[in-house]
Parts: C-alpha cells; sequence; structure tokens
C-alpha cells in the first residue's frame, strides 16, 4: 500500500525516501518522455524515490549507475498526465536530485507505488553510485 497521503485541502504527501537527510544535492534536466505514471503523480509531481542517471532518464535496461534519487516532489507537468502525454514532452524540466547518501527502499517505494526494478537495484551497486540502499 503506498504511503502517500491526500491532505484534504488537496495535494499529496510523500516520505522523504533518504536516511539522515539531504547533503549533496545537485540539478539535472530530466526527460519526461522516458517517465511514466509509476513516477509521476496525478498533480504533475515527479514523486521522491524516482533513481535517475546523470543524463535524467532512468535507470533502465542499459547498463547505468543511479546518479542521483528524487527527494521532494517537484512539479514537471499540468495535472492529469498519463504515460501518452508524458511521452509527448518536448521540454525537460531542471530538477534537483540528492547525488550521495542512504535510501530507505521501503519507503522510496511506497512513494512510487512500486517495487523498484531489478535494474534500478543494480544500479545503486553500479561502480559511479553513491547512494546506497537500504534492505527492505
Amino acid at each position: 500500500m503506498p504511503m502517500s497521503i491526500v491532505k484534504t485541502a488537496g495535494g499529496i504527501g510523500y516520505g522523504n525516501p533518504f536516511i539522515g537527510g539531504v547533503n549533496h544535492p545537485a540539478q539535472i534536466t530530466v526527460d519526461v518522455s522516458g517517465l511514466t505514471t509509476d513516477e509521476v503523480d496525478s498533480f504533475g509531481y515527479l514523486k521522491p524515490g524516482v533513481p535517475l542517471t546523470k543524463a535524467g532518464i532512468l535507470v533502465g535496461a542499459s547498463p547505468a549507475f543511479v546518479y542521483g534519487v528524487t527527494f521532494e516532489a517537484q512539479k514537471i507537468v499540468p495535472d492529469n498526465p498519463t504515460n501518452t502525454t508524458l511521452g509527448a514532452v518536448t521540454v525537460d524540466p531542471i530538477i534537483t536530485v540528492n547525488t550521495i547518501g542512504h535510501i530507505n527502499r521501503d519507503v522510496a517505494e511506497d512513494n512510487l507505488g512500486r517495487a523498484y526494478t531489478a535494474n534500478e537495484i543494480a544500479g545503486f551497486d553500479a561502480a559511479g553510485s553513491k547512494i546506497a540502499l537500504s534492505a527492505t
């Protein structure tokens, strides 16, 4: 069950997936066309806990290390996005990710409403990643 909270005044509250705080933020351009509604909520916010490469894409089928993970919700598209509308986005926003730290896997996966993929998990362990992933 996702750990997000729908507030009565609107919006969604998420848990911070980082253990020990956020101390090493960096800005990257995120490729919105490669995201899905697993990573972007119904209000157009990129969810906390999304693992991204330095190129701003999801850690996917190609071998890549996790450069940074989102630590707060960030508005990137209009409300009510679908996988089709996300795939059609051509203007990619600059977002903030944390590049060094320890992720609480349970909180991150609850925020996303899905488990990390095998490639995402491998990306945390790949050479170059400075983000550790907790056991569940």
